[in-house]
């Protein structure tokens, strides 16, 4: 099964059922989902396919792909939040089988398998793939990128092999894939990428080493070196890969510029140059952020990382037969685990990428593992599954303490902590009384795929039932007042009540000045600033409705003039009430 023909089906009804489980079944999370379902909305609305707008503003924060997506799926299933993350879904389900075709190609299908399973059963991965971002089209994109490149090669055996597509057809899907790339998400759809290739070029590229003496402390710097680097350069045929991506990209780009160049400036000097040379929004680390970043991501398969560390070296000291395949896959992580290092902001999902490559890099030790070829000491097994009952544990005492100060009444999600506790558990019992390493993985492999799906069709359901801002979203959607936000502004409240907020941000002058122009204002803001407003402004401004903030201290209120129907209601429903 591990290497036959029912692996792709397999991985494919697995990834099925972790991505599309109740996929629709919580509300859109703020910020970010939000504002990307409801940019695609507007655009629909608009029946403008250039533009990206949220909240009647040109929103240039991400580039057009996936809106178009989404605007297909609203089309197809209508505007909901399965139709917002279903493209999410799919492409990750089409990464998951890329990811083991690509493994078997590099390393032997068993390796492959393993890590298709790992990446589809891992934490943020399968997050990517349940939210209304472009991390997931991202993931696809570069995932794409590097199949193709794996494909073109050829036979990774050879050991004449040039390591890089010889025909230019070949090479015109390559940068084609990273043009979609470059539409996903930007520049970095196409530099990542040919960085991660050109890294693994320098490297295969090298002739063999005579250096003798103190010369040998600087083979790291060989690949290097300026007539190496501008020959592998050279070979890359920059010019094509220009053409071939541009052909893709270029057309959408100069048609936004034509038509809004406000987003030109924003998403290259706000979000891109903006990003890797300031930390924005508060997103910054340090140094290490990213190693303890996709130990974290990866869970449950992270507790493999060291057998896997170790079992790499051994494999490379051996010149193993897969060598250039690990060495790939090693420079998939590493280029793009180091770059986003050195910029600024830092956010855990701007590693996912390099996922599928971690993916295999685990599948190809574990292979190792089932097969009992590997040198390294099986009881790195035990300690990783240790580290996974740890886990569980910790979940089981931890998230009852934790949800009485968040949550309160939700304790019943600590049974989270089941998966991995008993994941662990058997397959300690599988790889040491039984011997049957294969049967311990594939117990864990299961318990990974019931971790995922409590946290995020089980878990975030139950957390969902707290935003309860319902009643506030419903006077937005039904009102015919000009709407603002005090000091406070969720784009799930412009999503759901399908209409426009006017931010203000600043005291209260600043709020008296801004709603002054408006024959009727409708002002939703915290119950914090409410009290902070001087007596005369609470006396223009009644409270309406108030609900609580979710995961916040706070209270959510919203504002009406005293002498509208919406005061006039509410006085009448609270003399009731009394």
């Amino acid at each position: 099964m591990k290497g036959g023909r029912l692996a792709p089906w397999l991985l494919a009804g697995v990834a099925a059922i972790a991505f599309f489980t109740n996929l629709g079944g919580t509300r859109l999370w703020d910020r970010d989902e939000p504002r990307n379902a409801g940019c695609a909305v507007e655009m629909l609305a608009a029946d403008d396919w250039v533009t990206p707008r949220f909240n009647d503003e040109v929103r240039s924060h991400k580039p057009v792909l996936l809106y178009w997506l989404m605007m297909s799926a609203y089309s197809a299933f209508g505007v909901s939040e399965f139709s917002a993350r279903f493209w999410s879904a799919a492409l990750s389900v089409g990464v998951v089988l890329l990811t083991y075709d690509m493994g078997r190609r590099l390393l032997n299908p068993q390796a492959a398998f393993w890590g298709a399973l790992a990446l589809a059963t891992s934490l943020m991965f399968t997050m990517a793939a349940r939210i209304a971002t472009p991390d997931a089209l991202l993931i696809f994109t570069v995932t794409l990128t590097m199949w193709i490149f794996v494909w073109g090669v050829g036979d990774w055996s050879r050991s004449d092999s040039k390591y890089y597509p010889e025909t230019w057809q070949k090479l015109a899907l390559l940068y084609g894939a990273m043009g979609l790339a470059m539409l996903a998400k930007g520049p970095i759809g196409l530099v990542l990428p040919t960085a991660i290739i050109g890294m693994f070029l320098l490297i295969q590229r090298l002739p063999a080493d005579e250096s003798t003496g103190w010369r040998r402390w600087l083979a790291p710097l060989r690949p290097f070196a300026p007539l190496h680097f501008l020959k592998t350069c050279w070979f890359m045929r920059p010019g094509l890969a220009l053409v071939a991506s541009l052909a893709v990209a270029l057309p959408w780009y100069l048609w936004v510029a034509f038509r809004e160049f406000e987003w030109i400036r924003g998403f290259f000097l706000e979000h891109n140059v903006g990003r890797a040379t300031a930390a924005m929004e508060g997103h910054q680390g340090p140094v290490i952020f990213y190693v303890v970043a996709v130990c974290i991501g990866f869970f449950p398969w992270s507790i493999f990382f060291l057998q896997s560390l170790l079992d790499f070296v051994a494999q490379i000291r051996q010149r193993a037969k897969q060598m250039p395949g690990l060495i790939f896959l090693a420079c998939w992580c590493g280029v793009w685990i180091t770059l986003f290092t050195i910029a600024k902001t830092k956010l855990p999902s701007y590693v996912t990428p390099c996922y599928p490559a971690i993916a295999l890099l685990v599948g190809a030790a574990l292979a190792r593992v089932v097969s009992g070829e590997t040198s390294v000491s099986r009881y790195w097994n035990l300690a990783g599954f240790s580290i996974s009952i740890v886990v569980g544990l910790g979940f089981l005492i931890g998230v009852p303490l934790a949800m009485d100060q968040v949550i309160p009444g939700e304790t019943i999600l600590a049974i989270v902590g089941i998966a991995p506790l008993v994941g662990g558990l058997a397959a300690i019992y599988y790889f040491f009384g039984q011997s049957k390493p294969g049967a311990g993985l594939a117990v864990y492999g299961g318990a990974s795929l019931a971790f995922v799906l409590l946290v995020f069709a089980f878990a975030a359901q139950r957390v969902d039932r707290h935003q309860m801002n319902q009643a506030v979203i419903a006077i937005l959607e039904e009102s015919d007042d000009e709407l603002f936000a005090y000091n406070t502004l969720e784009p799930s409240w412009i999503f759901y009540s399908g209409r426009s907020i006017r931010e203000i941000n600043g005291d209260e002058a600043t709020l008296q000045e801004t709603i002054a122009d408006s024959d009727s204002p409708l002002v939703v803001t915290t119950r914090g600033n409410y009290d902070r407003l001087s007596s005369e402004t609470q006396r223009k401004l009644t409270v309406v409705e108030s609900v609580p903030y979710f995961l916040r201290k706070e209270e959510l209120i919203l504002l009406a003039p005293q002498d509208s129907s919406l005061a006039k209601t509410a006085l009448l429903r609270n003399s009731t009430s009394r």
